[in-house]
């Protein structure tokens, strides 16, 4: 029974993370696709790359935060699913009379 519960507890934990981090991957998301200064606005200005684009210009936090967005989902598509298949496993007895 506190297994139950305490796996009831990380399903909402994890539930409500991973909610979250749906917002989270669409304003990483929205960053990286505007790219900070992309590569066109460069063009159009007449100018070449400048050194440190490679450098700054690779959203390094945004890809992390989408890769620990994808683990919190992960982990609560996985506790949602052992929480089915116990329960399911309970209602597979057949009552002893």
């Amino acid at each position: 029974m506190k297994r139950r519960k305490w796996l009831d507890s990380a399903i909402v934990v994890f539930g409500v993370l991973s909610f979250l981090s749906l917002g989270a991957f669409f304003l990483a998301l929205t960053d990286v696709w505007h790219d900070y200064a992309s590569p066109d606005v460069f063009a159009r200005a007449g100018q070449s790359l400048p050194d440190w684009y490679s450098r700054f210009n690779r959203c390094l936090p945004e890809w992390r935060l989408l890769q620990v967005g994808f683990v919190l989902m992960l982990v609560f598509h996985i506790l949602l699913f052992v929480r089915w298949l116990s329960g399911r496993r309970g209602q597979n007895k057949v009552p002893v009379t």
